[in-house]
C-alpha cells in the first residue's frame, strides 16, 4: 500500500509541476497578446536593433517574473484539479486502475494521496497570499507601459474623504517603493464638521509618510482654525504632522479597487477596524471570499476527481467532459456570487453580513454535491 500510495504521489506531484508551468506560461502568453501595445511602448528612443531588444526583453521578463506569484494565486484552484485529472486519466487509460481494484483496493483510496496533498499545496498558495505578495506590492502596481519608467508614478488626488470628513487634495502624490515612503507634494486639507461645513484648513509644501506612526510629517505645515461662518479664523499656525486615516493604503484603493486583492488578511482587518475606511464593501468581499477560497478550492479538486476516477478507459471522455461543466459551473457561481456581494441592501447590519453569506453560497451549492458523487463512486467500486 505505501509502494501505491508514493507511485500516486510521485504521478501526481510530476503532474502538478507540469501543469503549474504550462497554465501559468500560458496565462503570462495571454497577458503578453492583450497587452503588447503597451509593452511596446517601452522601447527605448535611440536604442539600436538588438539593445532595444535585450532592453524590453529584461524589462518584460522582470515584469513577469513579479507577476507569477499573483498568476500563481489566480490559478490556485485550477492547478491541482488538471493535476489531478490528467494523473487518474493516465491510470485509467494503461488499465492501471483495473489492476488496483482487482487486487482488491478501493478506488476511493488512490483519491487519498491526490486530495491531502493537494491540501498541503494550497498552504503554500497561503502564504505566498499572505507573506510574498504583500511584500512586493510596488512592482506588482508596474502597468506594462512603465517597464522602463525610473522611480514610482506620480498622480493627482482630487477631493478624497476621510475620518472626521476631511477632504484631502494632492497637487502630486508618489506612492511608496521599497527605498523611499510615500510623498506628497502641495498638501490641502479641508476639515469639516457633521454638517459639511468646514472647520479648519490645513496645508503644507509637502508631507512624507511615517509608517511607524501612521501620519503625514509636514515640510512648512500651517493649520488655520475657526472658519465656521460665526466664527473669526484664527491666523495660521505652524503644524509639524497631521494624522488621518487616509494612509498610502486608503490612498492606492482610492484609486483602484484592484489594489486590496494585494493587501494581506492582516492588513485589511486593520483598515477595518478604521472609522469611515474608504472602500469598506471592497475590503469585506475580499476578506470573506478569500477565506472561503480556500474551501472552494478543495470542492472543485471534489468535483473533479469522481468525475475521472473510473477503471472503463471508454468512459473518460464523457468523465472529462462532466468534469469540465462542474469545475466551471463552480467557478461561474463564485464569480456571480462576487458580484452580487458588491451590491448589499440598504442598511449597515447588511454591510459585514452580506459578503460572508454570498461567499458562502458556492459551498453550500457544490461541496455537498461534491461529497455525493465522491461517496457513489466509492460505493461503485
Amino acid at each position: 500500500m505505501r509502494i501505491l500510495t508514493r507511485y500516486v504521489l510521485y504521478m501526481f506531484l510530476k503532474n502538478y509541476l507540469i501543469s503549474l508551468m504550462v497554465l501559468i506560461g500560458l496565462y503570462i502568453v495571454l497577458h503578453m497578446v492583450f497587452s503588447f501595445d503597451e509593452l511596446a511602448e517601452n522601447v527605448p528612443a535611440g536604442a539600436g536593433g538588438l539593445q532595444a531588444v535585450t532592453l524590453m526583453l529584461g524589462a518584460v521578463s522582470k515584469y513577469y517574473m513579479y507577476h507569477s506569484f499573483l498568476f500563481f494565486v489566480q490559478l490556485a484552484g485550477i492547478i491541482p484539479v488538471v493535476a489531478a485529472a490528467f494523473t487518474l486519466i493516465r491510470m485509467s487509460r494503461f488499465n492501471e486502475l483495473s489492476a488496483i481494484l482487482a487486487a482488491g483496493v478501493p478506488l476511493i483510496k488512490i483519491a487519498l494521496p491526490i486530495i491531502i496533498s493537494s491540501v498541503i499545496l494550497y498552504v503554500f498558495v497561503i502564504l505566498n497570499q499572505e507573506l510574498v505578495i504583500p511584500r512586493i506590492i510596488p512592482q506588482l502596481e508596474v502597468s506594462p507601459d512603465e517597464l522602463q519608467r525610473v522611480g514610482q508614478k506620480s498622480f493627482q488626488i482630487k477631493a478624497m474623504q476621510g475620518d472626521n470628513n476631511a477632504l484631502l487634495v494632492a497637487g502630486r502624490y508618489t506612492p511608496p517603493s521599497n527605498d523611499a515612503p510615500a510623498k506628497i507634494d502641495v498638501l490641502d486639507i479641508i476639515e469639516r464638521d457633521e454638517q459639511r461645513q468646514p472647520t479648519a484648513h490645513i496645508y503644507a509644501d509637502s508631507a512624507v509618510w511615517d509608517d511607524t506612526k501612521r501620519e503625514w510629517i509636514l515640510t512648512n505645515g500651517k493649520i488655520i482654525e475657526h472658519l465656521l461662518p460665526n466664527e473669526r479664523p484664527s491666523p495660521p499656525m505652524n503644524v509639524a504632522a497631521y494624522r488621518s486615516t487616509i494612509s498610502p493604503e486608503e490612498i492606492a484603493l482610492y484609486r483602484s479597487s484592484e489594489f486590496v486583492d494585494l493587501l494581506s488578511t492582516q492588513r485589511i482587518n486593520q483598515m477595518l477596524q478604521r472609522p469611515k475606511s474608504y472602500g469598506t464593501i471592497t475590503l469585506l468581499i475580499t476578506k470573506h471570499f478569500r477565506m472561503a477560497q480556500f474551501f472552494v478550492n478543495i470542492t472543485l479538486l471534489l468535483l473533479a476527481i469522481p468525475c475521472v476516477l473510473t477503471r472503463d478507459p471508454g468512459g473518460l471522455k464523457g468523465g472529462a467532459i462532466k468534469c469540465l461543466i462542474l469545475t466551471g459551473s463552480c467557478l461561474g457561481v463564485v464569480f456571480l456570487a462576487r458580484h452580487i456581494a458588491s451590491m448589499p441592501p440598504p442598511g449597515t447590519k447588511w454591510l459585514d453580513m452580506w459578503p460572508a453569506i454570498w461567499a458562502s453560497v458556492p459551498l453550500f451549492i457544490f461541496l455537498p454535491l461534491a461529497i455525493y458523487l465522491l461517496d457513489r463512486r466509492a460505493q461503485m467500486s
